[in-house]
């Protein structure tokens, strides 16, 4: 279903000020683009920032209200529209390809951003629980996936289409309690790589981004938990700080832009620098 935003309505913890610098990106003018996981953290701000860039979006999230949040955030957000549902349905995947066509005239940019997250040693992790990180982060990304090649390569050539899977530090490297969300990722990676290669004789770009700690409602909330807080996260990066969702966006804006045409089928780590000195005896 589409849904409208209550005016001044926010989501506490995350930003939501209305960003309007200039646009960087000429050519993402006008380009249609599906964004799941909107309703907060990295979502919200690639949003934000497409929005800044002139884009038309269509905001995917399981909360509508925290979608609403996201919409009245935008420069523009007449130039949007919300479909709440679980993107572990491949029926909301279908429904948002045919929404950004129907609403926004076409489909030039999917950003799977949408995830789920359980913390615990795999020997703890339940069939139920298992299956309920790989059907949001793996499985829906897979959709998206699908549901975008379907639409992008009807668009005119040459470059006919962008899509960013957001994935994690933890598909490079074994993280304890993460199991279920790392194995998750690293599969979603492979699921990068083979959709790149299948795709990039029609004009269809696909790129992974691999944020390192990024200063999102959730992760605080798994920080604050973990032993050292968020100073023990924040220090395994270069800077000594948490990575912000407009960083993220950021690159998910380049990637999305004709800037990155050649880019295709890699591995963009956003990490502060972490991937770089996993290695290093400071760091171990």
């Amino acid at each position: 279903m589409m849904s409208f935003p209550r005016p001044g309505h926010t989501l506490v913890g995350c930003r939501s000020t209305t960003n309007r610098r200039q646009p960087m990106y000429q050519d993402l003018q006008g380009k249609v683009a599906v964004i799941t996981g909107a309703g907060s953290g990295i979502g919200r701000a690639t949003a934000q920032r497409l929005s800044r860039e002139g884009c038309w979006l269509v905001l995917n999230d399981v909360s509508e209200e925290q979608a609403a949040a996201t919409r009245a955030t935008l420069n523009t957000p007449d130039r949007s529209v919300i479909l709440t549902g679980d993107i572990g349905d491949s029926a909301t995947a279908e429904r948002l390809a045919t929404l950004a066509v129907e609403a926004g005239g076409g489909l030039h940019i999917w950003v799977n951003n949408a995830a789920r997250s359980l913390f615990g040693p795999v020997v703890d992790c339940s069939n139920e629980d298992w299956e309920s990180v790989f059907r949001v982060t793996l499985d829906g990304a897979f959709y998206g996936v699908r549901s975008a090649v379907s639409v992008m390569r009807h668009n005119p050539g040459p470059q006919r289409g962008a899509i960013i899977n957001i994935a994690s530090g933890a598909a490079l490297a074994g993280e304890e309690g993460l199991g279920a969300y790392g194995a998750a990722k690293a599969a979603l990676v492979n699921l990068t790589r083979t959709t790149a290669v299948e795709n990039a004789r029609a004009g269809i770009r696909c790129n992974v981004i691999l944020p390192g700690p990024i200063a999102t409602p959730p992760m605080v909330a798994a920080a604050e938990q973990s032993p050292g807080g968020v100073e023990a996260w924040a220090a395994q990066t270069v800077p000594g700080r948490l990575g912000e969702p407009e960083e993220i966006a950021n690159a998910i804006c380049f990637l999305a832009s004709r800037q990155a045409d050649y880019i295709n089928g890699a591995l963009l780590c956003v990490d502060g620098g972490v991937s770089a000195r996993t290695n290093s005896p400071r760091f171990n």
